[in-house]
């Protein structure tokens, strides 16, 4: 793995930025039950027999709505930055593939297969990237 992880190393600020962005949205979908408390306690609970406080349960769902709209943006930017970096490190890898293909002699290239070296350099690269997209996702 320490080998692949050059192919990373031009994309360091994604690397960083998909993770904590990811990490963001996590905060802000873990406040929303936290507002639903305080719309059942202080909202429908503080009118007492009758009523309820609806300006604070309309404060608290234009909060949830503002929640979940930052929770979508930081979704959408964390997977901006993780396919950014995980298309910029199988691109490089399938570029340093290629020059080892291209510096092997016919012996070897007909030993391993053409079928074979296509496979490496299409599906294998793809499989990587989709890990690496993940990774940065989780």
């Amino acid at each position: 793995m320490n080998r692949l992880m050059k192919y990373l190393s031009d994309y360091k600020r994604e690397s960083v930025l998909a993770p904590l962005f990811k990490l963001l949205e996590a905060f802000f979908e873990l406040l929303v039950p936290l507002v639903m408390a305080s719309i059942i306690d202080r909202g429908i609970n503080a009118g007492g027999a009758g009523g309820a406080d609806t300006g604070h349960i309309w404060r608290m769902g234009l909060c949830l709505l503002a929640l979940a709209i930052v929770g979508l943006v930081s979704s959408i930017t964390a997977q901006f930055f993780a396919a950014k970096a995980a298309v910029g490190f199988s691109a490089k890898l399938r570029q340093a593939l290629f020059d080892h293909i291209q510096g092997l002699d016919f012996t070897n290239i007909d030993k391993a297969g053409t079928s074979t070296m296509i496979t490496r350099m299409t599906s294998d690269v793809n499989q990587i990237q989709s890990g690496v997209n993940l990774v940065l996702r989780l």
